[in-house]
């Protein structure tokens, strides 16, 4: 696994964070990234001293893995929306009454099928995959023009990085697993996405995320579609984790279950990080917060 590759200050976000490139170039590396790190773990020869660029290459790799599910998750809602596709915008859910478009429904299969194919790509980054080159050109081959050629930008965001340090993910799975049997995890995107992957693997169960960005997209509630229902449907009867990494009013933690309360009966909730003046407590926090 990745996580015994990342040693940074977990207060302040890295300037890695900052970045861009087409998704194309992207999945790519995201596979090399991952070969290079198994051939220096297999080498024996990896880095005593802290300034090592081979670290700094760890944490580059890891803050790219939210890209893996962030633009197909778009490319899937611009498609079951009727948005269109652009090579540099994200569109607003509410510009879907301007646009009005029809997608065939080859379309709209091949975007589900994509978008759970990058989130299982993103699960292989973070696992260290030797199989992840096979998966990423698996994906490129059948990507549109349009998402191949997608200009990803990702920020720095100190909330989301605090609530993705490795031990913190580590200490929630612990008290999950003590708690319940958890049979799938379910994100708020996008700011779950990063430790999302690492609790999914930790817990070792399936992972969806459903879109859902009060502040980074202006979301006013989860954007959940035909066929989010449809494949969360076959979780009805098990327990699902609903999961925000930072609850800090808890606006966005208790408007997600709210919603998918009617999917799933058997429920928890879970953050990495709860701040000590939110209006809700999850069922599972691996870290209060008071400031």
């Amino acid at each position: 696994m990745l996580d015994r590759h990342l040693f940074a200050d977990w207060d302040e976000p890295p300037a890695a964070m900052d970045f861009e490139g087409t998704f194309a170039d992207i999945v790519g590396s995201a596979a090399a990234g991952v070969e290079a790190v198994r051939k220096r773990e297999n080498s024996g020869n990896l880095p005593r001293e802290a300034g090592d660029p081979f670290w700094e290459s760890c944490i580059g790799l890891y803050v790219r893995a939210p890209a893996l599910v962030n633009v197909l998750l778009n490319y899937k809602i611009c498609v079951e929306h009727g948005l269109p596709l652009h090579p540099t915008v994200y569109y607003d859910l509410a510009e879907a009454r301007k646009y009005k478009l029809r997608y065939p429904l080859g379309e709209l299969e091949r975007a589900n099928t994509l978008y759970r194919d990058g989130v299982e790509l993103a699960r292989a980054l973070v696992r260290l995959d030797p199989g992840i080159r096979e998966l990423a050109e698996s994906l490129l081959k059948i990507l549109p023009v349009l998402v191949r050629d997608f200009v990803y930008t990702g920020i720095r965001d100190k909330y989301t990085w605090r609530a993705s340090e490795p031990a913190k993910i580590r200490a929630l799975a612990d008290k999950i697993l003590s708690g319940c049997k958890p049979d799938i995890l379910v994100g708020a995107a996008h700011g779950s996405i990063l430790p999302g992957l690492f609790l999914a693997e930790y817990l070792a169960i399936p992972l969806y995320f459903v879109r859902f960005s009060m502040f980074k997209r202006r979301d006013d509630a989860p954007i959940v579609s035909l066929s989010d229902e449809i494949y969360l449907s076959a979780f009805r009867d098990r327990t699902a984790i609903l999961f925000d990494e930072d609850v800090a009013k808890g606006t966005t933690l208790e408007l997600f279950e709210r919603r998918l309360a009617p999917l799933f009966p058997n429920r928890r909730t879970a953050s990495v990080i709860r701040h000590s003046g939110a209006s809700i407590r999850p069922d599972f926090t691996a870290h209060t917060w008071w400031e």
